[in-house]
């Protein structure tokens, strides 16, 4: 094992440039820097960074308390994960993830968030979470679970046990989002409660399944299936085969 200690040298930066893992161009080289300490374990070919840890490839960017960085036991040495605890901080161009403990997976850019304070955040959306949330960043797929909540423009707030929304490859906007099991709903005007729900980007339209209740500030819509338009803010319920649609009105009274 072999120590670099920052009370000797007053700032340190790391580039591993594996040779033949890596090439020699810049955005395929991994940088660390550390206030405490950068470790290495020759025989299990890991590097540990602590205190104040930073580590960046290309536009992935990540700090934590400690960052330990995985080689492959292979000819190349490539780096195939790395993990972060502590005050993770993770950015890619406009996409910002904080959590407890991460891991990311450079081969297949999959990227698993746990702890009690979870968020993925961009200009249009934000994911949060109280126990895990996955990213494929290839299939630009989230997945969360715990407590969740989905934070849209508007602003409209979709909260249920599990979450999962689907983003386009090349800018990573939010394509759709479905939520299932206890899913709650609130608008500035309205809150909605359900067992499923969609979310559709281009339409603007949330299809609401299962056991839904609309709740305005004056009347109460249940049915077993409507959507909500976020654009003309219109909410329609419909009724099943087994099931008819009800509406409590609140009445104006007229009465001095």
């Amino acid at each position: 094992m072999k120590i670099i200690d920052k009370k000797k040298i007053f700032y340190f930066l790391i580039i591993i440039n594996f040779e033949t893992a890596l090439s020699s161009e810049n955005i395929n080289q991994f940088k660390v820097e550390a206030n405490k300490s950068i470790e290495y374990f020759e025989k299990q070919k890991i590097y540990v960074a602590s205190g104040n840890a930073i580590a960046s490839k290309g536009n992935l960017l990540v700090k934590a308390e400690k960052i330990t960085a995985f080689m492959s036991k292979t000819k190349h040495s490539n780096i195939t994960d790395i993990e972060a605890s502590g005050d993770v901080i993770i950015s890619n161009q406009d996409t910002r993830a904080k959590s407890d403990f991460a891991r990311y997976n450079f081969k297949k850019k999959f990227i698993v968030l746990k702890g009690n304070t979870l968020s993925i955040k961009s200009k249009k959306f934000t994911i949060q979470s109280k126990k895990i949330i996955t990213f494929d960043d290839i299939n630009k797929i989230a997945s969360s679970e715990g407590d969740v909540k989905l934070l849209l423009n508007g602003p409209v707030t979709i909260f249920s046990h599990r979450i999962n929304a689907n983003f386009d490859k090349k800018n990573n906007a939010l394509i759709s989002a479905f939520a299932r099991g206890n899913v709650k709903i609130k608008t500035k005007s309205e809150t909605v409660t359900c067992n499923f729900a969609k979310y559709n980007n281009k339409t603007n339209l949330i299809s609401l399944k299962g056991n839904v209740v609309i709740k305005s500030e004056k009347s109460v819509l249940t049915g077993e299936k409507g959507y909500m338009n976020l654009i003309t803010r219109k909410s329609k319920i419909e009724s099943s085969n087994s099931k008819r649609v009800k509406g409590v009105f609140s009445a104006i009274n007229n009465e001095d």
